[in-house]
Protein backbone atom coordinates (compact mmCIF):
# COMPACT_ATOMS: atom_id res chain seq x y z
CA UNK A 1 0.00 0.00 0.00
CA UNK A 2 1.21 3.65 -1.31
CA UNK A 3 2.47 5.79 1.85
CA UNK A 4 0.87 8.66 2.67
CA UNK A 5 1.54 11.70 -0.34
CA UNK A 6 3.50 13.53 2.17
CA UNK A 7 6.37 10.93 2.41
CA UNK A 8 6.26 10.28 -1.29
CA UNK A 9 6.72 13.87 -1.71
CA UNK A 10 9.55 13.70 0.82
CA UNK A 11 11.00 10.72 -1.12
CA UNK A 12 11.21 12.55 -4.36
CA UNK A 13 12.22 15.50 -3.17
CA UNK A 14 15.48 13.98 -1.58
CA UNK A 15 17.17 13.13 -4.78
CA UNK A 16 16.15 16.49 -6.56
CA UNK A 17 17.89 18.28 -3.26
CA UNK A 18 21.18 16.04 -4.20
CA UNK A 19 20.88 16.59 -7.98
CA UNK A 20 21.04 20.28 -7.25
CA UNK A 21 23.46 20.38 -4.59
CA UNK A 22 25.66 18.71 -7.23
CA UNK A 23 25.07 21.64 -9.95
CA UNK A 24 25.88 24.30 -7.19
CA UNK A 25 29.06 22.39 -5.51
CA UNK A 26 30.57 20.44 -8.34
CA UNK A 27 29.54 22.71 -10.91
CA UNK A 28 28.93 26.44 -10.65
CA UNK A 29 31.33 27.08 -7.60
CA UNK A 30 33.88 25.67 -9.85
CA UNK A 31 33.53 27.82 -11.96
CA UNK A 32 32.81 31.30 -9.93
CA UNK A 33 36.71 29.47 -8.23
CA UNK A 34 38.32 29.60 -11.55
CA UNK A 35 36.60 33.08 -12.35
CA UNK A 36 37.45 34.54 -8.96
CA UNK A 37 41.31 33.57 -9.86
CA UNK A 38 41.32 35.15 -12.93
CA UNK A 39 40.40 38.25 -11.23
CA UNK A 40 42.64 37.97 -8.59
CA UNK A 41 45.51 37.90 -10.33
CA UNK A 42 44.87 40.58 -12.80
CA UNK A 43 44.06 43.08 -9.88
CA UNK A 44 47.40 41.80 -7.63
CA UNK A 45 49.54 41.93 -10.88
CA UNK A 46 50.51 37.78 -10.01
CA UNK A 47 49.32 36.60 -13.55
CA UNK A 48 51.11 33.67 -14.27
CA UNK A 49 54.06 34.11 -11.68
CA UNK A 50 56.00 31.41 -12.89
CA UNK A 51 55.88 32.23 -16.65
CA UNK A 52 58.17 35.24 -15.62
CA UNK A 53 61.13 33.10 -16.54
CA UNK A 54 60.04 31.68 -19.75
CA UNK A 55 59.20 35.05 -20.87
CA UNK A 56 62.03 36.28 -20.51
CA UNK A 57 64.10 33.46 -21.61
CA UNK A 58 62.73 33.62 -24.49
CA UNK A 59 63.16 37.74 -25.16
CA UNK A 60 67.08 36.61 -24.69
CA UNK A 61 67.02 33.98 -27.22
CA UNK A 62 65.54 36.39 -29.86
CA UNK A 63 68.02 38.89 -28.82
CA UNK A 64 70.52 36.72 -29.43
CA UNK A 65 71.62 36.43 -25.77
CA UNK A 66 72.39 33.75 -23.20
CA UNK A 67 69.12 33.28 -21.33
CA UNK A 68 71.45 31.42 -18.67
CA UNK A 69 73.09 34.97 -18.49
CA UNK A 70 72.18 35.55 -14.80
CA UNK A 71 73.51 32.11 -13.70
CA UNK A 72 75.22 33.34 -10.76
CA UNK A 73 71.82 35.07 -9.54
CA UNK A 74 69.68 32.17 -8.18
CA UNK A 75 66.36 33.80 -5.84
CA UNK A 76 63.04 32.18 -5.30
CA UNK A 77 61.45 34.24 -7.34
CA UNK A 78 64.04 35.41 -9.88
CA UNK A 79 67.28 35.29 -11.05
CA UNK A 80 68.35 32.75 -13.27
CA UNK A 81 66.54 30.66 -15.86
CA UNK A 82 66.17 27.30 -14.17
CA UNK A 83 64.81 25.10 -16.83
CA UNK A 84 66.10 23.66 -20.16
CA UNK A 85 65.99 25.36 -23.36
CA UNK A 86 62.86 24.01 -24.16
CA UNK A 87 60.04 25.78 -22.22
CA UNK A 88 61.73 28.94 -23.84
CA UNK A 89 61.74 27.93 -27.03
CA UNK A 90 58.08 27.49 -26.92
CA UNK A 91 57.23 30.54 -25.08
CA UNK A 92 58.99 32.76 -28.04
CA UNK A 93 55.31 33.37 -29.84
CA UNK A 94 54.05 34.84 -26.54
CA UNK A 95 56.68 37.52 -27.07
CA UNK A 96 54.18 39.24 -29.43
CA UNK A 97 52.04 39.84 -26.53
CA UNK A 98 52.28 41.64 -23.54
CA UNK A 99 52.96 39.57 -20.78
CA UNK A 100 49.88 40.38 -18.79
CA UNK A 101 48.15 38.94 -21.59
CA UNK A 102 50.46 36.30 -22.05
CA UNK A 103 49.44 34.99 -19.06
CA UNK A 104 46.03 35.50 -18.59
CA UNK A 105 46.63 32.91 -22.30
CA UNK A 106 48.46 30.33 -20.42
CA UNK A 107 46.09 30.64 -17.73
CA UNK A 108 43.57 29.48 -19.60
CA UNK A 109 45.88 27.08 -21.77
CA UNK A 110 46.15 25.65 -17.86
CA UNK A 111 42.89 25.19 -16.97
CA UNK A 112 42.08 23.43 -20.42
CA UNK A 113 45.24 21.04 -19.86
CA UNK A 114 43.70 20.02 -16.62
CA UNK A 115 40.75 19.61 -18.22
CA UNK A 116 42.40 17.48 -21.20
CA UNK A 117 44.02 15.30 -18.79
CA UNK A 118 40.89 13.92 -17.40
CA UNK A 119 39.34 13.45 -20.54
CA UNK A 120 42.28 11.53 -21.34
CA UNK A 121 42.33 9.16 -18.47
CA UNK A 122 38.46 8.28 -19.90
CA UNK A 123 36.75 10.31 -16.83
CA UNK A 124 33.26 10.87 -18.00
CA UNK A 125 31.80 11.81 -15.39
CA UNK A 126 31.26 15.76 -15.26
CA UNK A 127 31.46 16.16 -11.74
CA UNK A 128 35.22 14.92 -10.88
CA UNK A 129 35.96 17.66 -13.83
CA UNK A 130 34.36 20.46 -11.29
CA UNK A 131 35.55 18.82 -8.20
CA UNK A 132 39.61 19.53 -10.09
CA UNK A 133 38.92 22.78 -10.13
CA UNK A 134 38.65 22.76 -6.93
CA UNK A 135 42.01 20.87 -5.78
CA UNK A 136 44.23 23.91 -4.28
CA UNK A 137 47.38 22.78 -5.87
CA UNK A 138 45.20 22.41 -9.41
CA UNK A 139 44.46 26.10 -8.53
CA UNK A 140 47.71 27.07 -7.24
CA UNK A 141 49.73 25.33 -10.97
CA UNK A 142 46.85 27.19 -12.82
CA UNK A 143 48.13 31.08 -10.99
CA UNK A 144 51.55 30.62 -10.86
CA UNK A 145 51.67 29.76 -14.68
CA UNK A 146 54.45 26.88 -15.27
CA UNK A 147 54.54 23.75 -16.56
CA UNK A 148 52.95 21.02 -14.13
CA UNK A 149 50.02 20.82 -15.37
CA UNK A 150 51.56 20.13 -19.39
CA UNK A 151 53.65 17.36 -17.40
CA UNK A 152 50.49 16.20 -16.11
CA UNK A 153 48.55 15.78 -19.76
CA UNK A 154 51.70 14.19 -21.06
CA UNK A 155 51.77 11.55 -18.12
CA UNK A 156 48.31 11.13 -19.12
CA UNK A 157 48.80 10.15 -22.62
CA UNK A 158 51.80 8.13 -21.44
CA UNK A 159 48.72 5.89 -19.81
CA UNK A 160 46.51 5.92 -22.51
CA UNK A 161 48.38 4.65 -25.40
CA UNK A 162 50.61 2.67 -22.88
CA UNK A 163 50.99 -0.01 -25.70
CA UNK A 164 51.70 2.18 -28.70
CA UNK A 165 55.71 2.70 -28.36
CA UNK A 166 55.88 6.25 -29.96
CA UNK A 167 52.77 7.69 -28.54
CA UNK A 168 53.94 6.81 -24.60
CA UNK A 169 57.76 7.57 -25.32
CA UNK A 170 57.15 10.52 -27.05
CA UNK A 171 54.79 12.07 -23.87
CA UNK A 172 57.68 10.52 -21.75
CA UNK A 173 60.53 11.50 -23.42
CA UNK A 174 58.89 15.65 -24.13
CA UNK A 175 58.48 15.69 -20.40
CA UNK A 176 61.82 14.64 -19.70
CA UNK A 177 63.30 17.52 -22.03
CA UNK A 178 61.14 20.10 -19.89
CA UNK A 179 61.72 19.02 -16.75
CA UNK A 180 63.73 15.91 -15.34
CA UNK A 181 61.13 14.97 -12.98
CA UNK A 182 58.78 12.37 -14.06
CA UNK A 183 62.05 9.45 -14.57
CA UNK A 184 60.43 7.29 -12.73
CA UNK A 185 57.80 6.67 -15.54
CA UNK A 186 60.79 5.19 -17.49
CA UNK A 187 61.28 2.89 -14.48
CA UNK A 188 57.56 1.84 -14.65
CA UNK A 189 57.97 1.35 -18.85
CA UNK A 190 60.87 -1.35 -18.31
CA UNK A 191 59.06 -3.01 -15.26
CA UNK A 192 56.03 -3.49 -17.30
CA UNK A 193 58.26 -4.67 -20.23
CA UNK A 194 57.66 -2.14 -22.12
CA UNK A 195 61.75 -1.85 -22.59
CA UNK A 196 61.31 -0.08 -26.46
CA UNK A 197 59.24 3.06 -24.99
CA UNK A 198 62.04 2.97 -22.29
CA UNK A 199 64.59 3.34 -24.11
CA UNK A 200 62.89 5.57 -26.72
CA UNK A 201 62.24 8.10 -24.25
CA UNK A 202 65.28 8.17 -23.19
CA UNK A 203 66.60 8.67 -26.35
CA UNK A 204 63.90 11.24 -27.27
CA UNK A 205 65.07 13.24 -24.35
CA UNK A 206 68.57 13.23 -25.12
CA UNK A 207 67.64 14.18 -28.81
CA UNK A 208 65.67 17.41 -27.68
CA UNK A 209 67.59 18.39 -25.22
CA UNK A 210 70.84 18.28 -27.56
CA UNK A 211 69.08 19.78 -30.39
CA UNK A 212 67.31 23.02 -28.07
CA UNK A 213 70.14 23.87 -26.58
CA UNK A 214 72.29 23.54 -30.20
CA UNK A 215 69.22 26.29 -31.27
CA UNK A 216 70.57 28.68 -28.58
CA UNK A 217 74.67 27.49 -29.29
CA UNK A 218 75.07 25.37 -26.29
CA UNK A 219 75.13 28.23 -24.24
CA UNK A 220 74.85 27.60 -20.16
CA UNK A 221 74.67 23.98 -20.65
CA UNK A 222 77.96 23.09 -18.41
CA UNK A 223 77.25 24.99 -15.87
CA UNK A 224 73.40 23.71 -15.75
CA UNK A 225 74.41 20.39 -13.32
CA UNK A 226 75.65 23.66 -10.60
CA UNK A 227 72.82 26.03 -11.23
CA UNK A 228 70.50 23.16 -10.07
CA UNK A 229 71.90 22.35 -7.37
CA UNK A 230 72.06 25.75 -6.19
CA UNK A 231 68.66 26.39 -6.61
CA UNK A 232 68.07 23.31 -4.46
CA UNK A 233 70.33 25.43 -1.83
CA UNK A 234 68.09 28.49 -2.39
CA UNK A 235 64.92 27.11 -2.51
CA UNK A 236 64.82 23.21 -0.96
CA UNK A 237 64.20 24.59 2.66
CA UNK A 238 60.62 25.64 1.73
CA UNK A 239 59.46 22.56 0.16
CA UNK A 240 57.09 20.20 0.54
CA UNK A 241 59.29 16.82 1.15
CA UNK A 242 59.89 14.24 3.54
CA UNK A 243 63.30 15.61 3.93
CA UNK A 244 61.75 18.79 5.22
CA UNK A 245 59.74 17.42 7.73
CA UNK A 246 62.41 15.46 9.27
CA UNK A 247 64.57 18.81 9.86
CA UNK A 248 61.57 20.25 11.49
CA UNK A 249 61.01 17.44 13.96
CA UNK A 250 64.75 18.18 14.43
CA UNK A 251 66.98 14.92 12.88
CA UNK A 252 70.41 15.31 11.19
CA UNK A 253 70.44 16.05 7.73
CA UNK A 254 71.84 13.25 6.87
CA UNK A 255 69.20 11.06 8.72
CA UNK A 256 66.71 13.31 7.37
CA UNK A 257 67.93 13.06 4.10
CA UNK A 258 68.14 9.23 4.39
CA UNK A 259 64.89 8.52 5.31
CA UNK A 260 63.52 10.94 2.90
CA UNK A 261 65.37 9.14 0.04
CA UNK A 262 64.58 5.95 1.56
CA UNK A 263 60.83 5.93 1.23
CA UNK A 264 61.15 7.42 -2.23
CA UNK A 265 62.88 4.25 -2.86
CA UNK A 266 60.62 1.98 -1.32
CA UNK A 267 58.12 3.81 -3.91
CA UNK A 268 60.03 2.75 -6.77
CA UNK A 269 60.38 -0.49 -5.57
CA UNK A 270 56.76 -1.22 -5.60
CA UNK A 271 57.15 0.55 -9.04
CA UNK A 272 58.57 -2.97 -9.98
CA UNK A 273 57.28 -5.04 -7.54
CA UNK A 274 53.89 -4.09 -8.67
CA UNK A 275 54.90 -4.01 -12.20
CA UNK A 276 55.90 -7.32 -12.17
CA UNK A 277 53.20 -8.77 -11.06
CA UNK A 278 51.51 -7.78 -13.61
CA UNK A 279 49.65 -4.80 -11.95
CA UNK A 280 50.57 -1.60 -13.79
CA UNK A 281 47.77 0.60 -13.19
CA UNK A 282 48.62 0.97 -9.54
CA UNK A 283 52.62 0.34 -10.56
CA UNK A 284 51.61 3.61 -12.33
CA UNK A 285 50.45 5.11 -9.75
CA UNK A 286 53.56 4.62 -7.68
CA UNK A 287 55.40 5.89 -10.06
CA UNK A 288 53.82 9.52 -10.22
CA UNK A 289 53.55 8.93 -6.60
CA UNK A 290 57.92 8.31 -6.65
CA UNK A 291 58.40 11.06 -8.82
CA UNK A 292 57.01 13.43 -6.22
CA UNK A 293 58.56 11.77 -3.81
CA UNK A 294 62.03 11.96 -4.83
CA UNK A 295 62.38 15.40 -6.28
CA UNK A 296 64.16 17.88 -3.39
CA UNK A 297 62.12 20.83 -4.85
CA UNK A 298 58.24 20.01 -3.95
CA UNK A 299 55.82 23.18 -3.94
CA UNK A 300 51.98 22.90 -3.89
CA UNK A 301 51.54 23.12 -7.92
CA UNK A 302 53.34 19.72 -8.07
CA UNK A 303 50.36 18.01 -6.38
CA UNK A 304 48.36 18.72 -9.55
CA UNK A 305 49.72 15.38 -10.90
CA UNK A 306 47.50 13.60 -8.61
CA UNK A 307 45.19 14.17 -10.86
CA UNK A 308 46.88 11.56 -12.87
CA UNK A 309 46.55 9.47 -9.49
CA UNK A 310 43.05 9.78 -8.62
CA UNK A 311 41.87 9.35 -12.46
CA UNK A 312 43.71 6.70 -13.53
CA UNK A 313 42.42 5.05 -10.32
CA UNK A 314 38.86 5.83 -10.16
CA UNK A 315 37.60 7.46 -13.21
CA UNK A 316 33.86 8.15 -11.27
CA UNK A 317 33.14 10.36 -8.43
CA UNK A 318 34.20 8.63 -5.31
CA UNK A 319 36.36 9.62 -2.08
CA UNK A 320 39.54 9.65 -3.58
CA UNK A 321 38.83 12.83 -5.92
CA UNK A 322 37.99 14.83 -2.66
CA UNK A 323 41.13 14.50 -0.83
CA UNK A 324 43.20 16.73 -2.15
CA UNK A 325 41.09 19.31 -1.30
CA UNK A 326 42.05 18.58 2.39
CA UNK A 327 45.37 20.82 1.28
CA UNK A 328 43.37 23.82 1.36
CA UNK A 329 46.00 24.05 4.73
CA UNK A 330 49.08 24.95 3.25
CA UNK A 331 49.91 28.48 2.09
CA UNK A 332 51.02 27.72 -1.86
CA UNK A 333 54.47 27.88 -3.18
CA UNK A 334 56.39 29.13 0.11
CA UNK A 335 57.97 29.10 3.23
CA UNK A 336 55.38 26.59 4.64
CA UNK A 337 55.40 26.11 8.76
CA UNK A 338 56.37 22.24 10.02
CA UNK A 339 52.61 21.38 10.55
CA UNK A 340 51.52 23.27 6.54
CA UNK A 341 54.50 20.53 5.53
CA UNK A 342 53.00 17.54 7.36
CA UNK A 343 49.98 18.17 6.72
CA UNK A 344 50.23 18.66 2.77
CA UNK A 345 52.47 15.37 2.66
CA UNK A 346 49.75 13.63 4.71
CA UNK A 347 47.19 14.85 2.09
CA UNK A 348 49.43 13.58 -0.64
CA UNK A 349 50.06 9.92 0.84
CA UNK A 350 46.62 9.56 1.81
CA UNK A 351 46.06 10.26 -1.89
CA UNK A 352 48.02 8.08 -3.31
CA UNK A 353 46.64 5.74 -0.85
CA UNK A 354 42.95 5.75 -1.75
CA UNK A 355 43.88 5.43 -4.74
CA UNK A 356 45.44 2.25 -4.81
CA UNK A 357 42.39 0.84 -2.87
CA UNK A 358 39.93 2.38 -5.17
CA UNK A 359 42.30 0.45 -8.41
CA UNK A 360 42.28 -2.81 -6.36
CA UNK A 361 38.81 -3.01 -5.20
CA UNK A 362 37.77 -2.28 -9.36
CA UNK A 363 39.49 -4.79 -10.68
CA UNK A 364 38.33 -7.19 -7.74
CA UNK A 365 34.57 -6.69 -8.63
CA UNK A 366 35.35 -7.10 -12.14
CA UNK A 367 36.64 -10.78 -11.20
CA UNK A 368 40.15 -9.79 -12.19
CA UNK A 369 43.63 -9.35 -10.17
CA UNK A 370 44.22 -5.92 -9.91
CA UNK A 371 46.96 -5.68 -12.67
CA UNK A 372 44.98 -7.88 -15.43
CA UNK A 373 42.46 -5.03 -15.85
CA UNK A 374 40.87 -5.26 -19.49
CA UNK A 375 42.60 -3.58 -21.75
CA UNK A 376 41.79 -0.12 -23.13
CA UNK A 377 39.97 0.75 -26.19
CA UNK A 378 42.93 2.52 -27.21
CA UNK A 379 45.67 -0.51 -26.41
CA UNK A 380 43.37 -2.83 -28.46
CA UNK A 381 43.77 -0.45 -31.53
CA UNK A 382 47.56 -0.62 -30.91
Amino acid sequence: MAGPPSSVGHERSGPRVLWLASIAFLGVVPVLAVIALFVATLQDDSVAIDLGQFYKAAEAILRGDNPYRDLEVVTEWGGAYPYPPLPALTAIPLTVLSFQTAGVLVMASLVAAALATLWALDVRDWRCYGLALLWPPVLSAVQTGNVTLWLALAAALAWRYRDRIAATAGSVGVTLAVKFFLWPLVVWQAATRRYASAVLSCVIAAGMLLLSWAVIGFAGMTDYPDLVRRLEEVVGEDSYTLYIVGLDLGLPSALARSIWLGAGLGLLAGVVLLARRGDERRSFVLAIAAALALTPIVWLHYFALLLVVVAVAQPRLGFPWFVPLAMVVTPGSGHPSPFETAATLTVAALTVAVALRAAGAAARSAGTRPGLVPPSTHARRA
